[in-house]
């Protein structure tokens, strides 16, 4: 009865992201499939197999991070996608997998949410600062408990490797975290991992938000609840340039602070650094 059962035409498919690097595999689509949309996301390698195998070593050995095969990413995922729901953070909804070509693997069905992300929203001109600032509010709440929630269970799965307002989608009441390839492992130091997520967050803010960046960070701040990180985040920032993911590693940052990408970017870290200063040190 199963060998019965027809695998789904890919070539109907709505490719909404795909990595044109590697071997062509890593896509995400949008499919129907008991008559409703679903999202469908597939692993594959993300670059040419020797720089996979030096970007491995980089993050399992240097970086403190999960595999970035193509079989790991879509267990790390999976695993994470669970964990997040079980612990009361909305992710998407998974699916059992539908049946797909025999030439198809490493795939996780998902629930499609036809929604902007919050970096969407915060860059809509036609949406109000009011709106917007409601957003921000509910995200700075829901955050805040997510990172406490990292440090009470020592737990570096509840941290975004890659931090970004655009990987949320606000949808009515829900703020939906999505894209987990790739998480922490170490479970030391999860505090530096918890402000290293809270530079990101505010730089995908600034990036997204333009002139309304400083009404919102007051938002959020009044919103978040516990500014000792932002403080930390601060000294960092003016030390640093940014915060980095292991201590033995600010040696490198701070030779590195006169390259291109850093001073690009080194206006906006003491603005941001000061603004901080200013909103959360006493």
């Amino acid at each position: 009865m199963e060998n019965s059962i027809k695998p789904i035409d890919l070539r109907k498919a709505e490719v909404l992201d795909t990595s044109r690097r590697g071997d062509g595999r890593q896509r995400v689509m949008k499919v129907v499939h008991n008559e409703k949309f679903v999202i469908l996301k597939c692993y594959g390698l993300k670059r040419r197999l020797p720089r996979v195998l030096f970007r491995q070593f980089g993050s399992l050995f240097l970086g403190g991070k999960s595999s970035i095969t193509a079989k790991a990413r879509h267990d790390t995922e999976l695993d994470v996608l669970a964990f997040w729901k079980q612990e009361g953070f909305d992710v998407p909804e998974v699916y059992p997998l539908p049946k797909l070509p025999q030439d198809i693997s490493n795939c996780i069905a998902m629930e499609y949410i036809p929604s902007p992300t919050v970096a969407k929203v915060l860059q809509d001109d036609q949406k109000s600062l009011v709106l917007k600032k409601e957003v921000i509010a509910r995200y700075a709440r829901v955050w805040g408990k997510r990172h406490a929630r990292a440090l009470e269970l020592g737990e570096p799965r509840l941290l975004q490797e890659h931090p970004t307002l655009s990987h949320v989608f606000v949808s009515r009441d829900r703020l939906v975290h999505f894209d987990f390839e790739t998480v922490f492992t170490r479970k030391k130091d999860l505090e530096r991992l918890v402000r290293r997520e809270i530079v990101g967050i505010l730089r995908s803010m600034a990036k997204t938000s333009g002139d309304g960046f400083y009404p919102l960070l007051d938002t959020l701040l009044d919103a978040y609840p516990d500014l000792s990180h932002f403080r930390q985040t601060a000294c960092e920032l003016l030390r640093y340039g940014t915060v980095p993911v292991m201590g033995w590693t600010a040696m490198f940052h701070r030779l590195t602070r006169r390259k291109k990408r850093y001073t690009k970017r080194l206006d906006f870290t003491k603005t941001l650094a000061k603004a901080l200063e200013s909103r959360c040190c006493p």
